[in-house]
């Protein structure tokens, strides 16, 4: 998704077209619908891809990177909601927003601030996909959407290929065996389990059951899951172990076709990526706490 946005811009700037890049660089914690890291870019007729939060704020930022773009210039400014203001506009919460607006021209620097933004956006978070079927094609499209990378594995030629997953960081074609020794899955990355059959659906579980993965969700009904979790059961595994796994997995939306499987499976992947960035973030304040706290020692 973000690549998508980016790639537009060099695709502007490389035709000599001059574009405002629009960031939210600073937001109140609970005021605005999107957060500090969100941008658009703004072309001179105020066409805008990419958002900041939508509504009369995306408007009138895109108003003023115009204004800024004609004038070859970049600057910064805050956005202030309070609650009375905000129901003025249409929106359901007051709050405020520094937005930093920069000029984009075909030029070094520019290409840098791109390809800055680039490595920021990067995902952080890859989903191990084992199986290539049909539900497996649909998951694919819809991660790339949101912003994750996807990595396939499947040992059947037909399934595991570029033609199947073209946006894919890297498809494996190899039995299901010896996974850990040849991927190294860390604790901010996903797996999903939906092989051709319960056989090998057991011997990928069993194997990343193993790996320091942040979610492993099984494709199944529950008494086919149920099934799975007393043979691991019977093999070593304990019952806290076993109950890492998402199964069925996906939220219950009452999925039927491939593509409502995968919005599914999709959505409950979001929320396991939300819960990681909220703890990266809790991780982040107590590390600054303690410096000052060490500081204040001195």
């Amino acid at each position: 998704m973000f690549d998508d946005i980016i790639e537009r811009a060099y695709e502007y700037i490389e035709a000599n077209e001059d574009l405002e890049l629009v960031e939210i660089v600073e937001s109140s914690v609970t005021g605005t619908p999107r957060k500090a890291g969100a941008f658009m870019f703004v072309d001179v007729n105020a066409e805008s891809f990419g958002t900041v939060g939508g509504g009369n704020v995306e408007y009138q930022a895109t108003l003023y990177a115009k204004d800024l773009l004609l004038k070859k210039q970049s600057g910064e400014k805050k956005y202030e909601l309070n609650q009375s203001a905000a129901e003025n506009i249409g929106m359901v919460c007051g709050g405020d927003n520094l937005m930093r607006f920069t000029y984009l021209t075909n030029d070094e620097r520019s290409k840098n601030i791109l390809n800055e933004l680039k490595e920021k956006n990067k995902s952080k978070n890859t989903v191990y996909i084992f199986g290539g079927g049909h539900v497996s094609m649909e998951l694919a499209k819809v991660l790339k959407y949101v912003g994750f990378e996807y990595v396939v594995w499947d040992d059947r030629e037909d399934f595991a290929n570029r033609e199947r997953f073209s946006d894919a960081k890297e498809i494996i074609c190899k039995p299901y065996e010896k996974i850990l020794d040849q991927i190294k899955i860390t604790n901010t990355d996903m797996i999903v389990i939906m092989t051709r059959g319960h056989a090998y659906d057991y011997l990928v579980e069993k194997q990343v059951l193993c790996s320091d993965a942040t979610y492993i969700g099984v494709i199944g009904s529950n008494s086919k899951n149920k099934v799975l979790k007393e043979k691991l059961m019977m093999d070593g595994y304990t019952e806290s172990e076993v109950d890492r796994v998402c199964a069925p997995i996906g939220l219950p939306i009452g999925a039927d076709t491939p593509e409502e499987i995968a919005i599914s499976i999709a959505s409950e992947i979001i929320i396991f990526r939300s819960r990681l960035e909220k703890r990266r973030k809790v991780m982040q304040n107590n590390f600054l706490i303690d410096i000052y706290k060490n500081k204040l020692s001195k």
